[in-house]
């Protein structure tokens, strides 16, 4: 058993929404319970025998004086993606590889994880679920739909920001909601595909044990994928984030397993105007960089063989129907009311699911005959800038999606329990002063919040 296998759970913040019943508090005991959501760390107890996952949420109030010098600083991730990518995974992996990702644990420097996400994580990492890998995502073996999950952290630079817009722990202040230069958050994701499904995952690889079934009994995944993003200096036309996404490949045989994590691409933009018209002439994306060896290993993705939509850029786990930025696009807080879909409506880019014959799973196919419809699709791809709303009257998250799920759980656990609370808040909500008003036929399909920024199936 490892030495973290052997740690005490009393020695971290433990999961207390078992102990804890909202509804029997009166508003008066408002800030105690929400205190302790924020503190909560899991969806259910530790499990005996297992490592048990602890929130990192002591967030700095404020950043750096003066924005340090990072190994990728000098190199230009436009013209050699290749090593600005394999400088921040240095980076990112120190400290961190050796107490197997529990950040409290890092002696090089501090990482921190989201807060209000603990009724979507399981006990054992911390992790919650990603979306479910559609027929041949994967690999041309896989037919079912394979279970995928992850965690996610930030920097000290981009938890300061946290430490900002949940100073006190007790509500959000999301005018706060912006990340300063130099931010790095990073994602591991896991999945349960088999050697069959997707054989690129054989070789020295991270296994971990999580709870996903909710069961108490944990079952092993493997390490398919890494993102990362950066805040680089923003302009008058970017957010200034870099997006970037390694791929699991063990045919490299290296001895350190994040030494077999090969790039897939990166993206600065969102190519605002390619169009389906621009793709089928053979063009490409002009914000978006796909490194050909990744390519090779998910060449025949539905609907049009590629990673993201119309060649951007996205990992193998994400939406061939999208991209990175794109889905970030929309970190919002919505305060409670419906937000962004994740794409378009099908007809308008004349996509549609396939359900083969004998699977549960399903495909996606283009329609024949069909005309995107351009206009519906545009929205989701522009370049928004940090304190730039996916749609006016919220506030912008600034590309953070575990932000946006945590906020959208504030939100959700405040007016089913604390109504007046709520109410209040909704009343006292202060708005970004930058914001942009929508093109007046910009219509964008809307699903509940907390399912607008969670990828889970």
């Amino acid at each position: 058993m490892s030495y973290r296998s052997l740690l005490l759970c009393t020695a971290f913040t433990l999961p207390t929404v078992y102990t804890l019943d909202a509804h029997a508090l009166s508003n008066g005991d408002y800030e105690q319970a929400a205190k302790q959501q924020f503190n909560t760390s899991a969806r259910a107890p530790c499990i005996s025998g297992f490592p048990c996952f602890a929130i990192s949420n002591q967030y700095p109030v404020s950043p750096l004086a003066s924005t340090p010098h990072f190994p990728w600083s000098a190199t230009n991730y436009k013209s050699d993606p290749q090593k600005y990518m394999a400088e921040v995974l240095s980076y990112v992996v120190e400290g961190n590889t050796e107490v197997d990702w529990e950040l409290q644990r890092n002696s090089v420097r501090r990482w921190y994880h989201a807060p209000w996400m603990h009724e979507k994580r399981e006990p054992v990492h911390g992790l919650t679920m990603e979306r479910g890998s559609r027929l041949h995502e994967l690999g041309p073996n896989q037919t079912r739909r394979t279970s995928n999950w992850a965690v996610g952290f930030y920097n000290d630079l981009g938890g300061s920001t946290f430490g900002k817009v949940w100073q006190g722990s007790v509500r959000p202040s999301t005018t706060s909601a912006v990340f300063p230069v130099g931010t790095v958050t990073a994602k591991l994701l896991f999945t349960d595909a088999t050697d069959s499904e997707a054989p690129y995952l054989k070789g020295n690889n991270l296994q971990w044990q999580a709870d996903i079934a909710g069961n108490g009994q944990p079952k092993s995944l493997r390490l398919l994928q890494m993102d990362i993003a950066v805040k680089e200096q923003a302009d008058a036309t970017h957010s200034g984030w870099v997006f970037a996404t390694f791929v699991f490949n063990g045919s490299r045989g290296a001895a350190n397993y994040w030494d077999n994590l090969i790039p897939v691409g990166l993206e600065w933009g969102n190519s605002p105007g390619f169009t389906y018209a621009d793709y089928q002439a053979g063009k490409r994306p002009e914000e978006s960089w796909i490194n050909p060896e990744a390519k090779a290993l998910f060449a025949k993705r539905a609907p049009d063989d590629q990673l993201g939509y119309l060649a951007r850029m996205n990992g193998p786990v994400d939406s061939p129907l999208s991209s990175c930025m794109s889905c970030h696009s929309r970190a919002m807080d919505t305060r409670g009311k419906p937000g962004p879909d994740f794409n378009p409506k099908p007809a308008d880019n004349c996509l549609e699911v396939i359900k083969p014959s004998g699977s549960i799973n399903e495909t996606y196919g283009r329609v024949p005959g069909c005309v995107v419809n351009e206009v519906a699709v545009a929205p989701f791809y522009r370049n928004l800038q940090s304190n730039q709303p996916f749609t006016p009257g919220f506030n912008s998250l600034d590309y953070s999606l575990q932000m946006a799920m945590g906020v959208a759980s504030w939100n959700a656990w405040t007016k089913k329990n604390y109504p007046t609370v709520f109410k209040t808040n909704s009343t006292t909500f202060k708005l970004k002063s930058f914001s942009v008003e929508a093109p007046a036929s910009m219509k964008i399909p809307l699903v509940p919040a907390e399912q607008a920024f969670h990828r889970g199936n």
